[in-house]
């Protein structure tokens, strides 16, 4: 299972194969494609570095080699961009040849091949928006990290699938691919011509009225069979949980008048519609760097049995510190907690569409508003507890059919509007963007190569200025900060900050489990 609620696994729930010469777009796709605006971007990376080889050899030939040969494997590789004539219904993935030499490349970092050489080079890469007339992806062999290291990094547009997909391509380019994905022969012969697209945009639009009434049915279904398990009452808690923010708090104290402080609470899925105003929240200008630190899974494993709860408890009470530490330096810290978004899967495995956006964004408030460490602890555990439950009470099965139904045609537009807003004044439901991933246990080998190091370069949509999101490899975990470097200026500070965060964390669990002395235990108590 994933470190709920951040996202999807990478392993069992990503196995089932789903590649056929062409595939719609639905609303969640064109959602992510429509943040290709030129200062904000859809796309993430994820980053892999090496130990130098006992045996020298040509990485980037043997990358191109590795993808050509897993290429039926990867479908999603191949698919480029097509339109229906006259916008009649939602654009399509089409199947195709794909130019390795264009899509896998070499970068050579100067000497002496610094950490600070190497950023500056992702940057560069993770600035350039992908072309729209090629598949949207590219690979980078990076060479000439100091101490004979170098890198390879994977950057796919979140338009073709939701960032879990970026592992499953690390993984099936690794020697022994942990999940055996069914092969997708190429289409040879030519597909998403302007006769064939047509026939598709006039066959999609008449039978839309169907599927919006196979949705009604399914939802009415599934309205059923909770009214049947849970009685009446599941109406008002429906209803709190769809009315947004401040709004909800009538109905939420309404159906939780039945329910003891034990249980779990009815809450709105938008914890607030107005999220309190924050030095890490701005105009995203599209200058983009990341800093990263690494964890032991142990001591996150240490710090979330002080309440009982998690590895995300605790890395979200990590991550509620160091952020409280910024803004205590950079321009205050707002009285209420600051929102995050983190994504949450709905996959099963039984999805027809197996490479796309199965995903959402799960609300929940940060601790930022609480000085006391243990107190934070608490809060973040509470807030995602509550916030996973309220999301399982709701349909997320059928999120992305009902995406279908999204005016599609006006996200593009209306998000280059929302770029160029100045940063107080865009609209928004969260201030930063929180991202975690469980990986695999063994590091994958490439040519006789183990991966050593794992990390992800994230996205920033308008008005957000930092996602902290990563993936473990083994016992460790690299978390990487994302930032917009004209919002958060003073971004180089965020790796103390997190280790002073998680410092103040270990203290606490020291002297939790030591059974230290009371003075002992209240001095990092009230820190």
């Amino acid at each position: 299972m994933p470190f709920r609620p951040f996202g999807p696994t990478v392993d069992v729930e990503l196995q089932r194969q789903g590649g056929r010469g062409m595939q719609k777009l639905l609303g969640l796709d064109e959602m992510y494609l429509s943040l290709d605006t030129g200062r904000t971007t859809g796309h993430a990376a994820g980053i892999a570095v090496f130990e130098p080889h006992e045996e020298s050899r040509d990485e980037l030939a043997f990358l191109r080699e590795r993808v050509k040969e897993r290429l039926l494997k990867l479908p999603l590789l191949r698919w480029r961009l097509r339109n229906v004539p006259l916008s009649l219904d939602n654009r399509y993935w089409v199947d195709g040849e794909v130019d390795l030499n264009r899509h896998v490349r070499r970068i050579r970092l100067p000497k002496p091949g610094t950490e600070t050489q190497f950023h500056a080079a992702l940057d560069r890469v993770m600035a350039q928006l992908l072309d729209r007339d090629e598949p949207l992806w590219q690979i980078y062999v990076v060479e000439g990290l100091a101490g004979g290291r170098y890198a390879y990094v994977v950057k796919v547009s979140h338009g073709l699938a939701d960032a879990a997909v970026i592992w499953t391509i690390f993984d099936q380019l690794s020697d022994a691919p942990t999940v055996d994905l069914a092969d997708v022969p190429i289409r040879k012969e030519p597909v998403g011509g302007k006769a064939e697209m047509l026939v598709r945009g006039v066959s999609g639009l008449a039978t839309k009225p169907l599927r919006g009434m196979r949705l009604q049915l399914d939802t009415a279904v599934w309205l059923a069979g909770r009214l049947h398990k849970e009685g009446p009452e599941f109406l008002l808690d429906t209803a709190a949980r769809l009315v947004p923010g401040e709004l909800s708090k009538p109905l939420a104290a309404l159906a939780n008048r039945r329910r003891s402080d034990d249980e779990h609470q009815v809450a709105s899925l938008i914890p607030t519609i107005m999220p309190p105003l924050s030095k890490v929240n701005g105009t995203v200008t599209g200058k983009l760097a990341i800093e990263d630190f690494e964890f032991s899974i142990e001591d996150l494993r240490r710090v979330g049995k002080i309440v009982d709860g998690t590895v995300n408890d605790a890395l979200l009470a990590v991550i509620s510190g160091a952020v409280r530490r910024y803004l205590t330096d950079h321009g205050g810290v707002p009285s209420r907690p600051l929102i995050a978004a983190a994504p949450i899967s709905w996959r099963t495995g039984k999805e027809k569409e197996r490479w796309a956006n199965q995903v959402f964004m799960l609300f929940l408030p940060l601790a930022t508003h609480l000085d006391s460490p243990l107190e934070r602890l608490r809060f973040c555990q509470r807030a995602a507890d509550t916030a996973k439950y309220n999301w399982d009470g709701m349909p997320s099965h059928l999120t992305r059919r009902a995406s279908e139904f999204m005016p599609v045609a006006t996200l593009a537009p209306m998000m280059k509007v929302i770029s160029r807003i100045p940063g107080n004044l865009v609209p928004k439901l969260y201030n930063v963007s929180v991202s975690n991933v469980r990986g695999p246990k063994d590091e994958p080998v490439y040519g006789g190569a183990p991966m050593h190091t794992y990390y992800v370069y994230g996205f920033l949509p308008a008005g957000s200025g930092i996602l902290l999101g990563g993936q473990s490899l083994g016992d460790r975990m690299v978390i990487t900060a994302t930032v917009c470097t004209d919002i958060v200026k003073d971004y180089v500070v965020l790796p103390r900050l997190i280790q002073e965060s998680l410092d103040e964390m270990l203290e606490l669990a020291d002297a939790t489990t030591s059974g230290g002395s009371k003075r002992a235990r209240a001095k990092v108590m009230t820190h």
